[in-house]
């Protein structure tokens, strides 16, 4: 939990609570409790992809130096702690429901080449299963 802030805004949408993660810069939408199955956990996108440089024929990425997504990371908490009407209020580590602390250290991976063990819906996760694939 110490790579990530969280902000509570009071129950105003389903995600109430936003999670950042301070080191890579991706930011989290989540209920109170993410793993029930009326529960919501997801990813909203990262801080610092507007600085992501593309090159080449714009497929290949070069992802921005690590000073640079603190940057990014440190601005976008300050803007959030000056105005709380955007993502609400900063929230202590210990006054977090267990639910959702639980599912915010499952967010962190130490591998980057391994998935959180989190739960995380996203637009791109499900297939839909063609004529061509299931003729085979």
């Amino acid at each position: 939990m110490k790579n990530f802030i969280v902000f509570d805004n009071g129950g105003k949408s389903a995600d109430r609570y936003t999670i950042i993660n301070m080191e890579t810069a991706d930011v989290f939408g989540a209920s109170e409790n993410p793993h029930d199955p009326s529960g919501l956990g997801r990813w909203i996108g990262n801080i610092a992809d507007h600085r992501t440089v593309l090159y080449g024929a714009g497929w290949r990425q070069r992802l921005p130096a690590k000073k640079i997504i603190q940057t990014e990371v440190e601005n976008y908490v300050n803007n959030a702690k000056l105005d709380p009407e955007w993502l609400g209020i900063e929230v202590p580590t210990n006054e977090l429901p267990e639910t959702l602390r639980i599912y915010a250290e499952e967010l962190d991976v130490d591998d980057p080449r391994t998935h959180s063990k989190a739960k995380i819906a996203s637009f791109g996760e499900f297939q839909r299963t063609t004529k061509a694939a299931t003729n085979q």
